[in-house]
This record gives structure tokens, sequence and C-alpha cells, in this order.
């Protein structure tokens, strides 16, 4: 009867840990921001943020539905190319991946003019699910950061 009651305080304990109170992830900032590639087709991009987590478990982030812009101009649909997993109880910067299929106007001449002028502002807007075992929710988030072309 001992490993049926053991099972039992285990069950209940679990239960009660996955009740616990559920914080918002935090954006803080975008610290630094790099195009790895840009085309009259597409662009690749690494944004590193510094992103917060108060809870105690770990958050893998997917599904993301982000808007892509430059110049305030919409471009097109950003991808996520590499899982991101946000560490549990930290603060701490996370590089972000991503690329879009250019989908919007006069892509031609705002690359010149984002060339001419030596940088190029980039946003994102949009939002993208954490899940966490079973627990899962939307985070909606808005960022932009001027890139130098230059460097």
């Amino acid at each position: 009867m001992k490993p049926m009651r053991l099972l039992s305080y285990l069950v209940l304990a679990l239960l009660f840990a996955s009740c616990s109170r559920y914080q918002d992830v935090v954006l803080h900032e975008i610290t630094d921001a790099e195009l790895i590639s840009m085309n009259a087709k597409s662009i690749a991009l690494r944004i590193d943020a510094r992103i917060e987590n108060p809870n105690g478990f770990r958050i893998h982030v997917e599904e993301p539905d982000v808007d892509l812009f430059l110049n305030d101009r919409y471009i097109g649909k950003a991808l996520l190319d590499s899982a991101l997993v946000i560490d549990k109880k930290a603060t701490a910067v996370y590089p972000v991946y991503m690329h879009a299929d250019l989908a919007g106007g006069p892509l031609v001449a705002m690359l010149i003019t984002s060339a001419l002028s030596g940088e190029v502002k980039v946003g994102a807007k949009g939002s993208a699910a954490g899940r966490s075992g079973a627990l899962k929710k939307r985070f909606p988030f808005e960022v932009s950061q001027v890139i130098s072309l230059r460097d």
C-alpha cells in the first residue's frame, strides 16, 4: 500500500505545481540588430532581444505571426529560422534569427534609398505563442530598430 500512497502524493504535488500562477514574459528591449542579407526578393536578420521570464518553467516560442517593416513600410511576413527557448526565472539576451520573402511595393527604390542613406529602419509587429507543457499563451509585441548598413 505504501507505493500507492507515494504515487498519490506525487500526483497531488504535480497537480498543485502545475496550478502555480503564471506571470507574463516581458520583452524589455532590442539590444542589437544585424542585417544578415537583403536583396530584391528577401531579407534575413538577427535581432538580439532582452527577455524576462519570471516563471519557474522554460517557454518555447512558436507559431509567430509577424509583420515585417522596412522604413515603416510593410514588406512581408517574417518567419523564425531557429527555435527560441526562454530560460526559467531569468532575464537574458536571446538572438532571434528570422527571414521574410519580400511582398510589398517599390522595394528596389526602398533598397536604393537605404543604401544611399547608410541605414535602414527595421520593424516587427505581431504575436508569437509561448508553450510550456500544456500551457500555451500568445504574446503580442512591437519593436523597431535602425540598422547601420556601413558597419
